[in-house]
């Protein structure tokens, strides 16, 4: 007797796995770093420092992005 085989195209508890949640978690990760990106930048211009906050945003932005990954695919 052989063990169940699991299709690999199923997510969790059985259901296929979708397009639409491989789009949200690209949007996920692109929203995170134009929004860093537009944060960072917007710091910059208020203080009128050297390009840092955009720097710092754009990485802050990326984990921010991440974790909204991990939330959404556990």
């Amino acid at each position: 007797m052989t063990a169940p085989h699991r299709d690999d195209r199923e997510g969790k508890g059985g259901k296929p796995k979708s397009s639409a949640s491989a789009e949200s978690i690209a949007f996920l990760l692109l929203g995170g770093v134009v929004t860093g990106i537009a944060v960072g930048g917007g710091i910059d211009y208020a203080v009128g420092t050297f390009p840092l906050a955009t720097a710092i945003g754009v990485f802050v932005g990326f984990a921010v992005a991440l974790y909204a990954v991990y939330l959404e695919t556990r």
